[in-house]
């Protein structure tokens, strides 16, 4: 399907694909192929090792001059993508995840979007959940032509939530980090991200950039299943339930941290955040255990330094209404 009149188009804008890899090496050859497969002409596929112990880097290493490989020690998903932005040269960016492919036209459908909404700053689509034995590449056109047939109508959607994100509304409409594409002029106020890692490795994660993009920035929303989703066993699906609870508190809180720091102006969801994170954290029970978080304690400390006494009492407030709610959850 063609979204874009291609040879109509005098100056097409470069699109770089970041690809963040941390020992996926299996997964890795769809994942790239599937980018390098695109029907859209002016596009460049940038693969970010964040210093994985398996092969991965002999993976990357065979596409050559394919692709821009990017290698470097561990960091997390923050400073794996502030290391793929830094090595990109494309005016949008779409992110994937090593584990997850894009369908060929899907670059071609987000130039189109951002083409017709001069002022798009952002264009968030949807993926199709399959099963990880499913997705092999001698079969996979086969796969692709079948989510296509299957996809739900393309329902897109304008939107300007700016204001609701400075009132504290967190946008539900965010999917997950393969189906996020940005302007670069709008990554750019961005990026570099503060390199958190956490206990799992994305304590800023895909949750403070959309959030952030959201707040600054109009852009469009597709249910297009543009992408593939894979369904495996990673880290966190065999997670028990207090580490899930201390790695979405981790998120929350250095999520609404560094919001705080560095977007002042979007005091209310950055209290929200914060505080929805912390209580997580506290009931999560873990603190026995000798991990390497991300220092909620300290961060919430730092926070309310700066803070007004009734506005402590409010953040003490907020987070005693999300752990008496997080007691009734069976996760948060």
């Amino acid at each position: 399907m063609k979204y874009i009149q291609l040879d109509q188009q005098p100056e097409l804008p470069v699109v770089s694909i970041v690809i963040m890899n941390y020992n996926y090496s299996s997964f890795l050859p769809v994942a790239i192929e599937s980018c390098l497969s695109q029907t859209y002409p002016k596009l460049e596929v940038v693969v970010v090792d964040d210093g994985s112990i398996d092969n991965s880097q002999a993976v990357i290493s065979s596409f050559g001059d394919r692709i821009v490989p990017v290698f470097k020690p561990n960091g997390g998903q923050a400073s794996a993508l502030n290391a793929g932005f830094k090595a990109s040269r494309g005016d949008i960016i779409c992110l994937l995840d090593a584990d997850d492919v894009f369908l060929p036209d899907k670059v071609e459908y987000i130039v189109g979007q951002y083409l017709t909404l001069p002022e798009c700053n952002w264009v968030f689509t949807e993926s199709a959940p399959i099963e990880t034995n499913e997705i092999q590449l001698d079969t996979i056109n086969a796969l692709f032509s079948l989510i296509l047939a299957n996809s739900p109508p393309d329902q897109l959607e304008d939107i300007d939530f700016r204001t609701g994100v400075r009132d504290g509304k967190i946008p539900n409409f965010t999917p997950s980090t393969s189906n996020l594409s940005f302007a670069r002029a709008l990554l750019s106020h961005l990026i570099p991200l503060p390199e958190v890692k956490g206990i799992s490795g994305v304590a800023i994660s895909d949750l403070y950039i959309k959030t952030l993009a959201v707040a600054l920035g109009v852009g469009r929303v597709s249910k297009k299943n543009l992408g593939i989703y894979r369904f495996h066993n990673n880290y966190y699906t065999n997670l028990d339930l207090n580490k899930k609870r201390r790695i979405f508190g981790e998120i929350n809180v250095s999520t609404g941290y560094w919001m705080a720091k560095n977007f002042p102006e979007l005091d209310k969801i950055s209290k929200k955040f914060l505080a929805k994170g912390y209580a997580a954290y506290l009931i999560s029970n873990y603190s026995k255990d000798n991990f390497a978080d991300a220092d909620c304690r300290e961060m919430l400390k730092k926070y309310l330094a700066n803070c007004s006494l009734w506005k402590r009492l409010d953040v003490y407030l907020l987070i005693a209404h999300y752990y008496i709610r997080l007691l009734s959850k069976d996760f948060v």
